[in-house]
């Protein structure tokens, strides 16, 4: 925080590093890049965004892990 607490502003090359990663599960879930950032304009929450793709990549993995056995 700074003096006048309020939360810093994260570092530039920590947030792009963060958007490629979002961007990543976005599309690993068929939902383009344009879509994503048309979610997050309309006001959708990267926590709720984050939260919905939950189950299905633990779907995922629980798939892939039955079928590595």
């Amino acid at each position: 925080m700074n003096n006048s607490r309020q939360p810093a502003e994260p570092k530039p090359d920590l947030m792009l590093c963060a958007l490629a990663e979002l961007l990543e599960i976005a599309q690993g879930q068929g939902i383009t890049p344009a879509d994503f950032m048309q979610l997050l304009d309309s006001g959708m929450h990267i926590s709720d965004f984050l939260a919905a793709m939950s189950p299905r990549a633990n779907a995922k993995n629980s798939i892939d892990a039955i079928l590595m056995h």
